[in-house]
């Protein structure tokens, strides 16, 4: 009977001591779950993908038109804050890693002001855009000048950055301006004498400028000459905001001529006597459909307006000209320069990347309501030559239904990015090809007196001028443009109605 009673309690013993191991384990598991998930909220994984607020980001990577780059676009439709950035990929793997970190820390930081922002006020709304530009050296190096544009709705002002980066695709090699001067302090006083003269002689610095920054961000020390560019024409220097000068002219660009740094550089960079004498010449207005080619450079001029500077300067009646202006919308440079044509009731058409359009349908309606032409460039500013047929189809056609989705008008041509064009890319759309005469070069130099001086040297009746609406530069020289055309008898019309 004893030994009943034993085994019965032994029985309920094990099953009280199971359900509690059981249970415990199960208590355990939940606690591990919560513990990973609190861990999970609140450190975020930061990855190459998804590394700022947005709910969801697109990727896509294109041939660009220099051999050896390719161009990276992350775009973001995020309502609160998104962003559109481009950015160069090469074969070098060090490069590619100073240009993907950089722009990694730029959407961190957008991310973070953005998240703090929106405790303060959950309503507020940002906006990113990094873009860039590619001076190719005959050395075979390449200065790629990345612009990094950030705006929030509770700032009356954005800020721009701009930085600089450098590689030869072919030997991976990249260069500092220490490089470019061989490492010769002498040679960096002389280089800091000439920049500190091109500031005294920049009118658009004029009564901007912080004297004690000037003499302070132009010592010779290779830190404050480090943001630079370079082409067979110029040697080029890019100051932050608000340090040489008032943050009213945005990032100080001082352009310099290579005649004047010719004896300073390394033998590689050094400029050739053809290089400084013989212009380039300049590309055709429009598309003439001929062979096959990327290069549409022709020594002929396209339009009949006579055979000599002597018969274009003696018409003063009835000479029209046509301003166009690539790569917008952008809500700083554009809104400036629609406030200078409504100055001088001058009308101008708009060649608008589509990603831009899409983030920007606002100013987009604004520009067509004040009644310029709209028109394409694009979805992603890529070199159609370089697309299957497919791919150039959706370019161009993606643009165009954006700008009529917005405007409710149809577009009426496009503008290939850097002019390339070719039989491949006529064949995939009926839209005119519309190219330039005048090219300001605007995208190279940045200097508004620069702008000018290529417009008046170069502009006739009927031309075509070439203009970007996303470089302050462009804004800065536009107004001084339109005074010096009206002086001299020119009408402003859009490319159609040339």
């Amino acid at each position: 009977m004893k030994k009943l009673r034993h085994k019965t309690r032994s029985i309920w013993i094990d099953i009280i001591f199971s359900s509690t191991i059981i249970l415990l384990t199960v208590t355990a598991i939940l606690l591990i779950l919560s513990s990973n998930k609190n861990h999970t909220a609140s450190t975020p994984i930061v990855n190459e993908e998804e590394p700022t607020v947005a709910s969801s980001i697109e990727t896509e990577v294109i041939d660009s038109n220099y051999p050896g780059i390719k161009i990276v676009t992350k775009t973001s439709n995020d309502k609160k804050a998104p962003f559109a950035i481009q950015y160069p990929q090469s074969t070098i793997d060090s490069f590619n890693e100073r240009v993907l970190n950089y722009v990694m820390n730029v959407q961190e930081e957008y991310k973070e002001t953005m998240n703090n922002k929106s405790l303060l006020d959950e309503n507020t709304k940002g906006e990113l855009n990094i873009s860039y530009e590619t001076l190719a050296h005959s050395s075979g190096n390449y200065s790629f000048v990345l612009v990094n544009n950030s705006n929030f709705s509770d700032s009356p002002k954005g800020s721009t950055e701009i930085r600089t980066f450098h590689v030869n695709p072919e030997t991976g090699d990249s260069y500092s301006i220490s490089d470019l001067l061989e490492g010769d302090i002498d040679r960096l006083s002389q280089l800091s004498s000439l920049v500190i003269m091109e500031i005294q002689k920049d009118e658009t610095l004029t009564g901007h400028l912080h004297l004690h920054e000037v003499e302070l961000y132009t010592e010779p020390n290779w830190k404050n000459f480090q943001n630079y560019a370079i082409t067979d024409d110029s040697l080029i220097f890019y100051f932050d905001e608000n340090t040489i000068a008032d943050d009213s002219v945005g990032p100080p660009i001082i352009s310099i001529s290579m005649v004047k740094t010719a004896n300073l550089l390394m033998d590689a960079f050094k400029p050739q006597v053809e290089d400084i004498e013989i212009p380039k010449t300049e590309t055709p207005i429009i598309d003439e459909k001929k062979e096959d080619s990327t290069d549409d450079t022709e020594s002929d001029d396209p339009i009949e307006d006579g055979d000599s500077e002597e018969s274009t300067e003696t018409i003063t009646n009835g000479k029209k000209v046509a301003l166009t202006f690539d790569d917008g919308p952008d809500p700083k440079v554009t809104i400036q320069i629609l406030n200078i044509l409504e100055k001088h009731n001058a009308k101008a058409t708009f060649f608008m990347l589509g990603s831009r359009v899409e983030y920007y349908p606002e100013l987009t309606k604004e520009i067509f309501d004040a009644g310029h032409e709209l028109a394409g460039h694009t979805w992603n500013h890529a070199d159609l030559t370089k697309l299957t047929p497919e791919r150039i189809a959706k370019e161009i056609n993606d643009t165009s239904a954006i700008i009529e989705e917005v405007t409710g008008a149809k577009v009426k041509a496009y503008r290939p990015p850097y002019g390339a064009v070719n039989e491949k890319v006529r064949k995939q759309s009926d839209l005119p090809i519309i190219l330039w005469d005048v090219d300001t070069r605007d995208w190279e130099h940045r200097n508004s007196q620069k702008l000018i001086q290529n417009v008046k040297q170069n502009t006739k009746d009927g031309s075509i001028i070439l203009m970007h609406d996303i470089h302050q530069s462009t804004a800065d020289g536009l107004d001084a443009i339109l005074t010096f055309l009206e002086d001299e008898g020119y009408q402003f019309v859009t490319v159609s109605d040339l």
